[in-house]
């Protein structure tokens, strides 16, 4: 499994790790949603630190933002720290961040490339 989902008190760490593609971030999101945990967390951390590639084209990256403005219509508050450090997936994370804002998705979201940064921000 290229990601894992670690369950904290008030959020979920999402981990991945190598080459991620549209079906490992689906499921992902998938596992995150459908767990009744969700309704109660503050944030989640999606981590692609030590992704090597996303696999994701432009249309599939705008298609994830659609998924998650359907789950924010439920859920109105939380905050989400996206984390990369490869410069396509960054760039992809940027895009996935412009739509996100167009479709007017209610969620604070904020791209770091370490860890420690992105649990500062979410405290």
């Amino acid at each position: 499994m290229p990601y894992t989902c670690t369950w904290e008190s008030r959020g979920v760490h999402i981990k991945f790790t190598g080459v991620v593609t549209l079906q490992e971030v689906c499921d992902s999101d998938d596992a995150m949603y459908e767990d009744p945990r969700f309704a109660q967390i503050d944030y989640f951390i999606w981590d692609a630190g030590e992704v090597t590639s996303l696999a994701l084209s432009d249309t599939q990256v705008d298609i994830t933002a659609v998924r998650d403005m359907r789950v924010s219509l439920k859920k109105d508050s939380l905050k989400c720290a996206f984390i990369a450090k490869e410069q396509r997936l960054v760039k992809q994370l940027e895009q996935y961040l412009a739509k996100s804002q167009g479709l007017k998705i209610c969620w604070q979201m904020a791209l770091f490339n370490d860890i420690t940064r992105a649990r500062q921000w979410l405290k």
